[in-house]
């Protein structure tokens, strides 16, 4: 069990590694954001696969391109390491017993990554990658037999109709569209009554974060803050401990 774990956060060090292509691929628009030879962004020299070694390739080059010397941001490590981590926590979670639904999650898990990075980043949400996620998640839960489609509908429904109405009624002032986008994903993952767990984790967190950042002076109540972190962590959480959540706060009732 082990060695399996070390394989899976190694696997995980590599798609942190190509998820850092995918998000500057997006930004920038680029043609092919899965296919095609990864280069340099300030350069633009092809990498060659001495170039790509996770972690390995970023120390051993100094946090510098080979090819020009320019410096490579700390944040190419962060995203390969947080990426191992929620790799080896997820299978920790799910188990081995069954490689789809492990392969699902791990998947699930990727795409909460990619889509808190490119938030945190750039403070948007990749249309590009949340849509396509949904769509799995919706027919997967579905066709695994978790949630029913009436239930996965309402779950849906739910955050669509609540962020809507946000976003729709503040124009835009409140909370972004992407944020619906997000609500939907939610749902297809979570279910009903999960969804509720989630979404209430996901405010929770970002009232905390803004608390702790108004107090602190590092925010102000003008700042723009993405949420869609703070709404994948909620339902991150209320995946995999919903349950306990539920106790926990019945517990303190």
């Amino acid at each position: 069990m082990f060695y399996i774990y070390i394989l899976i956060f190694i696997i995980g060090l590599a798609f942190g590694s190509f998820a850092s292509v995918i998000i500057h691929r997006l930004h920038t628009e680029e043609k092919g954001i899965l296919f095609g030879r990864s280069k340099c962004p300030k350069c633009g020299v092809k990498l060659k696969i001495i170039d790509l070694i996770p972690i390995i390739s970023i120390f051993s080059s100094k946090f510098e391109c080979r090819y020009c010397n320019k410096p490579i941001s700390i944040i190419y490590l962060i995203q390969e390491l947080v990426m191992g981590g929620m790799f080896l926590l997820t299978t920790y979670l799910v188990g081995i017993s069954s490689i789809p639904i492990l392969i699902f999650y791990l998947f699930i898990t990727f795409i909460f990554v990619v889509l808190s990075i490119y938030d945190l980043m750039y403070k948007e949400v990749a249309d590009r990658v949340v849509l396509p996620a949904f769509v799995i998640s919706f027919l997967f839960m579905g066709f695994a037999g978790i949630y029913s489609f009436a239930n996965l509908a309402m779950a849906v429904g739910i955050p669509v109709v609540f962020f809507g109405l946000l976003f729709f009624g503040s124009k835009g002032k409140w909370l972004g569209g992407g944020d619906i986008r997000i609500g939907a994903l939610m749902g297809a993952l979570l279910g009903w009554p999960g969804i509720l767990i989630g979404l209430f984790l996901g405010y929770l967190l970002g009232a905390v974060f803004s608390l702790i950042g108004l107090l602190s002076k590092k925010l102000t109540r003008k700042s723009q803050i993405p949420f869609a972190p703070f709404l994948l962590i909620g339902t991150y959480i209320a995946m995999f401990w919903g349950k306990e959540v539920i106790s926990w706060y019945l517990h303190v009732l």
